[in-house]
């Protein structure tokens, strides 16, 4: 089947045909592939000590159509690969850090919610040219925070990304904070569990069930034309989301 650059960032409008991700869980790897997604692995970001340091989120920004933004430390062989995809490639002026998060940003239909003061100026400035509007947020993870239910929709644990949503007319369901996992943290993110991987389809790490806010969570996708998968029956694990690449023309 014939693939094509996703147009809206996060957005698939068929099934996902490749995408970013972490391989911490393998089992979520080869869940991906049993539905036919070409799955490049994220690297191991040396100027990130935490285990955060394997995030597609911490070191990807895909902006839509051939455009993506990576950390200047990113492997020659890795940005090889992704020059062999097609994509034009801008890399960050310094190596993403766990202090300054520079592509962990979440851009939802025409807006970008995101910490100004450690989003990637450039990447924020081309947005602006392309007429986003940016919310400015404290929370620098916010694309780990922030999980993309639909070009107006989301769903977060974040007190602060939860006002601006609200305030911006954006749909947004709050959840506990908690109950997904990430080494070395008290807790991990709903961002960095789930990601779609179809024009209906949010697929989750773990078991999405074993939510307290599970039903609440099910009933907020339904209303917005998403249905929601478990790729595996262990408990939700953060694993930096994905950086969804193409997907298939149908």
């Amino acid at each position: 089947m014939k693939e094509r650059f996703l147009t809206v960032p996060n957005i698939p409008y068929s099934n996902v045909s490749s995408l970013i991700i972490s391989d911490r869980l393998p089992e979520i790897i080869s869940e991906l592939e049993k539905s036919d997604i070409r799955v490049i692995v994220s690297e191991e970001l040396s100027s990130v000590k935490g285990s955060e340091r394997y995030h597609a989120d911490m070191s990807f920004c895909h902006t839509g159509n051939d455009e993506l933004y990576l950390s200047c430390n990113i492997s020659n062989q890795l940005k090889y690969k992704l020059k062999g995809e097609g994509f034009q490639l801008t890399e960050t002026s310094m190596p993403v850090s766990a202090r300054n998060p520079y592509l962990n940003i979440c851009i939802i239909g025409r807006n970008v919610i995101c910490n100004r003061k450690t989003a990637e100026s450039k990447l924020i400035k081309k947005l602006e040219d392309q007429n986003y509007n940016i919310l400015h947020t404290n929370q620098g993870y916010s694309k780990c925070s922030t999980a993309v239910v639909s070009e107006n929709a989301v769903i977060t644990s974040d007190d602060s990304i939860y006002e601006l949503c609200a305030a911006n007319h954006i749909d947004v369901l709050k959840i506990v904070p908690g109950h997904i996992l990430l080494d070395g943290y008290p807790y991990g993110f709903i961002g960095g569990c789930c990601t779609l991987i179809s024009k209906d389809t949010l697929a989750f790490s773990g078991s999405i069930e074993s939510h307290p806010d599970y039903l609440s969570i099910k009933s907020f996708a339904k209303n917005h034309g998403k249905m929601l998968i478990s790729m595996s029956d262990k408990p939700l694990y953060d694993i930096g989301g994905a950086v969804l690449l193409k997907e298939f023309v149908q």
